[in-house]
């Protein structure tokens, strides 16, 4: 499955194991770059505590030769001057969008499902299949290690946000860098406040959404994809509704009639001019 996002005039397309930059001209759609992300994936270090533990246990999930890397999840930042992807191999990483070098990587504890960037750009804020989300920093971080929200001791670095039973399927965050969305298998999309105040544990500073502004609830299937508009969410899935919320209250505004017997993998807003010509 391939993921297409238009920045300034050029497709990005995450496909497979790659990152491919195209430019539209008179003689048709042409590639100008490309980015080898398992080759990128493979180098990453695992982090320095428990390495042992981690290559016996996990070796197969975690950039071998015989695992095959794909692009599970992908985002371009507010300014679009970067792309964030998350790979099979739970890696992450963080390239500019215009030379497609790569920025920074890193080790994530889960397999991700979805990625975005926070409204000023310093972090993205990334879903996985165990349920919890978590951030990190864009810049490289000297810091590693966190009590996860299970109470948990953790090797990686970031700072978790919320944690939940049911696998994490997208995340947004709202326009304003109020809330923090989530949206599920168990059919909703929980809204939390987004950043909290700072809670110190072993003389490391980490925010936490713990505090539910609401839950939007009213699809039948899973919801696959969100997307944010103002302080209004658009979310479809499996049940192949599109659904808009009022993000503060969780109530719905709007809902279509059922638009397939297949789902509705994404949704997004497009901007009134359109970014490829």
């Amino acid at each position: 499955m391939a993921t297409v996002h238009g920045v300034d005039g050029r497709l990005i397309i995450c496909a497979s194991s790659k990152i491919f930059s195209a430019s539209n001209s008179e003689e048709g759609l042409s590639i100008t770059d490309n980015f080898d992300v398992k080759c990128a994936s493979s180098s990453v270090p695992m982090p320095k505590k428990n390495v042992s533990e981690e290559n016996s246990n996990d070796s197969k999930n975690n950039g071998t030769s015989d695992s095959s890397c794909q692009v599970l999840c992908s985002a371009v930042s507010n300014c679009g001057s970067m792309l964030a992807i998350g790979t099979s191999e739970k890696t992450a990483m963080i390239v500019d969008s215009k030379s497609l070098q790569l920025r920074r990587a890193f080790r994530i504890p889960k397999a991700p499902t979805s990625v975005t960037f926070d409204r000023d750009n310093s972090h993205v804020v990334i879903g996985d299949r165990a349920g919890h989300v978590c951030r990190y920093t864009v810049e490289a971080s000297q810091k590693s290690g966190y009590v996860d929200m299970n109470g948990e001791e953790s090797p990686y670095e970031g700072e978790p946000l919320s944690s939940a039973i049911s696998m994490v399927l997208d995340v947004a965050i709202s326009q304003d860098g109020r809330y923090l969305l989530a949206a599920d298998r168990d059919e909703k999309i929980r809204v939390s406040r987004y950043p909290q105040a700072p809670i110190v544990h072993s003389l490391n500073l980490y925010f936490k959404a713990f505090v539910v502004q609401s839950f939007c609830l009213g699809h039948s299937a899973y919801v696959g994809s969100v997307a944010v508009h103002g302080d209004h969410v658009f979310s479809s899935g499996g049940d192949s509704i599109v659904y808009e919320w009022d993000i503060d209250s969780g109530k719905p505004i709007v809902q279509s009639e059922k638009l397939s017997e297949d789902p509705v993998r994404r949704v997004c807003v497009l901007p009134k001019v359109s970014m490829i010509k």
